[in-house]
């Protein structure tokens, strides 16, 4: 029998603490979207997960730092995705479509979460009462947009246009397509993703002589 003081049992202890943070992760995700703000507390994600209160706060001090953790959970999974999607690219205008088809479609595709997450959003304080999170947590998207936009052009990919103003109006356009998902079971992720992919590649591409004599 291996000891737990060994390599290997620390692995195996962290596996399995990892494992049930995440079950506690995903059944917090769950009441916030059949219970909302209110009816999610640690009693109630015990309950779904079939555990004591005691265990579910031996892997999270309190019900904030379990709904922090949904967030960065969340921004965890999104985030390999769209930085392989991009990495994966060649050239800056298909990075920056990625970005925007890979970010759309995780939304699409975590609709349950991204439910939660709005919950969440809305609703948690910090001890002062000030929100918990603000639109400077999109920052790190933010940065990523605008950098590559900046990037393709300096390599003459692109047009002329202010890369913030861009780079928050696709965010905030993800961010609002997250809640349009959840709400209205007509929309299709992928048809909405080419959609906004072909919007975004008019606004990069440099315009013609003709087009700048239409303005």
């Amino acid at each position: 029998m291996r000891s737990k003081n060994g390599p290997s049992g620390q692995d195996a202890e962290t596996f399995i603490q990892q494992a049930r943070r995440r079950q506690f992760i995903e059944c917090t995700v769950e009441s916030l979207v059949r219970l909302g703000f209110a009816g999610t507390t640690i009693a109630e994600v015990a309950r779904r997960a079939g555990v004591s209160k005691s265990v579910v706060l031996y892997h999270f001090a309190s019900r904030a730092e379990l709904l922090e953790a949904v967030m960065t959970q969340l921004y965890d999974d999104a985030r390999p995705q769209v930085v392989a999607a991009m990495d994966a690219a060649p050239s800056h205008r298909d990075r920056v479509l990625a970005y925007v088809r890979t970010a759309v479609h995780f939304a699409w595709t975590h609709q349950r979460h991204a439910t939660a997450a709005l919950e969440i959003a809305r609703n948690l304080r910090r001890a002062d009462g000030s929100p918990q999170y603000t639109a400077r947590d999109n920052e790190e998207f933010i940065t990523r947009a605008r950098e590559e936009l900046a990037a393709g052009q300096r390599a003459g990919e692109f047009g002329e246009f202010d890369t913030w103003t861009v780079a928050v109006l696709l965010r905030a356009t993800i961010d609002a397509l997250s809640e349009q998902f959840t709400t209205n079971s007509e929309l299709d992720g992928t048809q909405v993703a080419e959609h906004l992919v072909d919007l975004v590649d008019r606004i990069i591409t440099p315009r013609t002589p003709k087009d700048r004599s239409k303005s």
